[in-house]
């Protein structure tokens, strides 16, 4: 942990309406997305891809009633899989069920297995008793499903339950399936009350560095804590997997390493299996959520000084660990003569940066300053860091810098952690 002494002073001129200013940065919020520390080992970082050198610095309006509010991104479920043997759908197994109505589908784990899931020998029973094949309405086999778009196996039949009979467990049998093959059953409930949801601040994290999923369980009335769950993470190749810890209070834990970082394209998964005994009920849920990842390898300095552009410029200074083309996006607020923060721009820059520190200038056009009929104090928001080359996102602050008016200015500037 390192202590920055931040005191600075900023002149921003639009016309006549501006003298010298001071800026501030403001300390990160548990949410922020910010490296703790940056990584040298460049195994683990892979080439830039960027083309273009050229710096350059684009802001336009954003409208005065733009929803500043931060949402957390969820995840919400319905429904489960189970894995099963063909030797165990023979012998049969039990689905747990919520609500009538429930949509089954059962399916070889991959397609081109030359397996017969044959709609007229599968044996059903609710509750013990006995349920005719043909007495459902919503029978499909994978054929007829992949002519309607569908992208399923052809080894495959599914069939929903009476929408007018509640049922508590679901048996499911298939004489004739191959010992070893290997199925997976779907279940979803569209008609139950009970949901599964899984939530993240955001859905950009650092390897190296602590991540958190809240998880709940609700009926639509309650919330219920949840003691029986299964949770990992997930590399976008599904060949890495990270376990997640889980309490009633926080939700879901874990990290992924920095050696984890996968070189596959695509989005890494946070999985949740819930089996939760509520009210005499057995419940099962599966839910993710998905999210990239990035190595700790940039961060903002903590120093800003003045630009010598027109307008409202920030040079910011950038700290990164390889060569690569970084942009940096801010939303810039202003102040109302109510003294009230609304928005006023949207600024993004790039430029080449080369190990080291060095500055990328965030510039807002003076005619947007001067239309906008906005003022100090100025506020700079959802400030992004990113390696364009690489399509990581590295640092992120829901709010990071105040420009004062020289009425405000601070007398001894800032103290910020890192």
């Amino acid at each position: 942990m390192k202590k920055l002494q931040l005191i600075v002073a900023l002149s921003l001129i639009t016309g006549s309406a501006f003298s010298a200013q001071a800026v501030e940065w403001l300390p990160p919020t548990n949410n922020d997305l910010v490296a703790s520390g940056l990584t040298a080992d460049l195994n683990h970082i892979p080439a830039s891809r960027h083309a273009e050198s050229s710096p350059v610095n684009f802001s336009w309006a954003l409208s005065a009633d733009r929803d500043t509010t931060v949402q957390l991104q969820r995840a919400e479920s319905r429904q489960y899989w189970v894995d099963v043997s063909g030797q165990q759908l023979a012998g049969g197994i039990d689905l747990p069920l919520t609500a009538p109505g429930a949509v089954i589908r059962v399916s070889a784990l991959e397609s081109g297995t030359n397996l017969q899931l044959d709609p007229a020998q599968m044996e059903l029973s609710i509750d013990r008793g006995s349920l005719e094949m043909a007495s459902l309405e919503d029978v499909s086999t994978g054929a007829m499903m992949q002519r309607q778009g569908m992208a399923v196996p052809e080894d495959t039949v599914a069939f929903r339950l009476p929408a007018d009979v509640d049922v508590a467990q679901l048996s499911i049998r298939h004489p004739g399936a191959s010992a070893d093959q290997a199925l997976v059953v779907h279940v979803f409930e569209p008609n139950s009350p009970w949901v599964a949801e899984m939530t993240a601040p955001r859905t950009n994290f650092l390897a190296g560095q602590p991540i958190e999923f809240g998880l709940s369980l609700s009926d639509g009335n309650h919330t219920f804590t949840i003691d029986q769950v299964d949770a990992m993470l997930v590399s976008p190749d599904a060949g890495q997997v990270w376990s997640l810890a889980h309490s009633a209070d926080r939700g879901l834990s874990g990290q992924v390493p920095p050696e984890g970082l996968s070189a596959a394209a695509g989005l890494y998964e946070a999985h949740a299996y819930i089996e939760q005994q509520i009210k005499g009920l057995t419940i099962r849920r599966d839910v993710k959520l998905a999210f990239s990842m990035a190595p700790q390898s940039g961060r903002f300095t903590g120093q800003v000084r003045q630009a010598n552009a027109s307008g409202l410029g920030l040079d910011l200074g950038v700290e990164v660990v390889t060569a690569g083309r970084y942009q940096v996006n801010g939303e810039i607020f202003g102040t109302n003569v109510f003294g009230e923060l609304k928005p006023l721009a949207l600024a993004q820059s790039a430029a080449v940066l080369e190990p080291g520190t060095g500055t990328i200038r965030l510039d807002l056009d003076e005619s947007l300053l001067n239309a906008s009929r906005l003022g100090a104090p100025f506020e700079v928001r959802s400030l992004q860091l990113l390696d364009q080359g690489r399509m990581f996102l590295l640092e992120e602050r829901a709010r990071a810098v105040v420009i004062q008016g020289p009425e405000q200015r601070s007398r001894g500037g800032v103290e910020i952690e890192r």
